[in-house]
């Protein structure tokens, strides 16, 4: 009597499509990680809310590594630098790895979206965080006399 190992799904082949989707959500997760939007590679891979969730935490991640490495005169560094350039790495390849589970083929649509409106909060932000530093750079410079 021989011993048959059950089918593993990871092992089975995927289609090309399915294969060239995940490629892309990997991709897309890598690089728009390190532009501060994580999570566009889980959307590509249609878990949007997944993403937009993992979005929002790498902004605050983002936000407080800025804060601490602020604080500490860059010695925070140290430990947020490489966990900076990790993390979008990791999470690109577990967005690969649903898509290939799924069998998924990507979807654009929803990346536009999601993509499009986080840049322009980020950038929002910005504007902010600079007319907030210039007011208050108008304010301390009035002080002196």
């Amino acid at each position: 009597m021989s011993y048959q190992q059950p089918p593993q799904p990871y092992l089975q082949p995927v289609s090309p499509e399915t294969e060239g989707a995940s490629t892309i959500a990997l991709w897309l997760e890598i690089l728009f990680g390190f532009f501060g939007l994580l999570g566009i590679g889980h959307v590509y891979s249609g878990r949007t809310l997944l993403g937009i969730a993992i979005m929002i935490g790498w902004w605050i991640y983002i936000g407080v590594a800025g804060t601490l490495i602020t604080i500490t005169v860059g010695i925070a560094g140290c430990l947020f630098g490489p966990l900076y350039l990790a993390i979008p790495i990791i999470s690109g390849i577990q967005a690969r790895t649903y898509m290939k589970k799924s069998r998924g083929t990507g979807s654009w649509l929803p990346v536009g979206f999601v993509a499009g409106g986080g840049c322009l909060l980020t950038v929002i932000t910005i504007l902010v965080f600079l007319f907030a530093l210039g007011g208050l750079s108008l304010i301390l410079g009035s002080m002196n006399y």
